[in-house]
């Protein structure tokens, strides 16, 4: 898997507080519109979805502008093989007789996944097909490109991969330039996790980005090292708040196993510090204003006595054995399993400590999200594709999860065992716990804040 380079960006205040889950469905009376891949047998899977959802799931919501397919209506069946060609940097996949859309990403295992689902959603809606040429670009020169091509509306993608932490940029003054996709979220938002959805939503309230993972933040913890001090996995679940964890720290320091070693480690540019603190006062807005700093005067005074190190470089610290425990999102799950196969059963994963016992634990970090231009020539077909391949359960479950180890949105997943536990993957038998056991146990406290 080839790893994606991300830049830091600066961070804004939470715009958005994590709300109740919903579906959405049309005010009673009027037509349901088509689901987004038209007529095939997948749409009358999500059809069902949605109409056997009970009441309570349920809410009166007017889409975002007419139907949900409105993209697919008057074509003509178009379907054939797909045909791959390749064009200096980028390679055209899909139908030739197929609607022509472009999509701009940062990663070579993303252009592997959107083929796959381009190749299923060709054979399940032969009457809509698409033909689509992907690119690769460096991240920086990805997204600066796209900004580019957004402010003076020319050479604009029809999809395009962006990093989560660019989306503020990107929104801000140019969300006219993007399309709104809530009508293509429709037969999906109930199940996603609105605190990573919510990330998207515009200052006008319409969403803008389709998330790849929830990228929650979590607590890590080498209990090779902690038990070899003395510290056993029911002192790390006693730890609730920064209080319990600083204290932990200590008798951590006490113990002769601990020479040379540090209780924790921080990068004071990791965007975790900032946002964690913002999530944890999330329902306490008299208190953001202090959070930040007094996160950052925290983790100073633990890098002052010695508890934890100061580092750029996370993952080399790690792979030395000298950390016993870290703050970090669940993307970092991947930098174990493919660069530290050593680290395999040494680790455990739990919430993360808060400033005052019951506050939120977790705030969506990393995430590759997907933004459909509002120039495209079939901007409604486009949105209508990228839900589908990153929304759909069957998706999510079968092809996203194995192919990309991407903790997912669909959060009725972390709920069945057979996918959450499933010992054929390597993400789940890495950890001395399941990492979705640990989404199950914080659902309801992340908190939304935007980057």
């Amino acid at each position: 898997m080839k790893k994606e380079v991300k830049k830091k960006r600066s961070l804004h205040i939470p715009a958005v507080l994590a709300m109740l889950f919903f579906t959405a469905i049309l005010v009673s009376g009027c037509d349901r519109p088509k689901s987004p891949v038209g007529e095939s047998k997948i749409a009358a899977s999500i059809r069902e979805g949605i109409e056997s959802a009970p009441e309570s799931r349920k809410i009166v919501e007017q889409p975002a502008s007419g139907a949900l397919s409105a993209g697919l209506t008057g074509r003509v069946s178009s379907a054939t093989a797909d045909v791959v060609t390749e064009e200096g940097d980028a390679i055209k996949d899909g139908d030739p007789k197929g609607v022509p859309l472009t999509l701009w990403t940062y990663s070579d295992a993303h252009v592997q996944y959107y083929r796959k689902l381009l190749g299923k959603w060709n054979d399940e809606d032969p009457d809509y097909t698409l033909e689509i040429t992907f690119k690769v670009m460096p991240y920086n020169e990805l997204h600066d490109s796209l900004i580019t091509a957004l402010q003076t509306g020319e050479g604009a993608p029809d999809i395009c991969d962006i990093d989560a932490f660019s989306f503020a940029e990107l929104t801000e003054g140019l969300s006219d330039r993007l399309y709104p996709l809530d009508t293509a979220y429709a037969p999906y938002i109930f199940f996603m996790h609105q605190a990573r959805t919510d990330v998207y939503k515009g200052s006008d309230g319409k969403r803008y980005a389709v998330p790849f993972r929830m990228g929650a933040a979590v607590q890590y913890w080498n209990m090779e090292l902690l038990e070899a001090a003395g510290i056993t996995q029911k002192d790390v679940d006693s730890v609730k708040t920064w209080d319990d964890y600083k204290a932990l720290g200590e008798r951590f320091g006490a113990s002769p196993a601990a020479a040379g070693k540090y209780f924790t480690v921080v990068d004071q540019e990791d965007p975790v510090w900032p946002m964690l603190a913002l999530a944890e006062y999330s329902n306490e807005p008299e208190n953001t204003a202090s959070a930040v700093s007094n996160m950052q005067a925290q983790y100073q005074g633990w890098i002052s006595s010695g508890m934890a190190k100061s580092s750029y470089d996370i993952p080399g610290d790690i792979a030395t054995g000298s950390i016993a425990s870290f703050t970090g999102s669940l993307v970092f799950m991947d930098r174990f399993v493919q660069d530290m196969h050593d680290e395999s059963g040494k680790w455990y994963i739990t919430k993360c400590p808060v400033f005052t016992d019951g506050q939120p634990c977790s705030v969506c970090l990393d995430d590759s999200a997907t933004v459909i231009c509002a120039a495209s020539a079939d901007p409604q077909l486009a949105a209508d594709f990228i839900c589908f391949a990153k929304m759909y359960k069957d998706n999510v479950r079968s092809i996203l999860w194995p192919d990309l180890s991407y903790d997912v949105c669909y959060k009725e997943l972390w709920e069945n065992e057979d996918f959450a536990h499933d010992p054929t993957n390597e993400y789940n038998t890495f950890f001395r716990n399941y990492p979705y056991d640990v989404l199950k146990e914080i659902s309801d406290r992340i908190a939304t804040v935007k980057p």
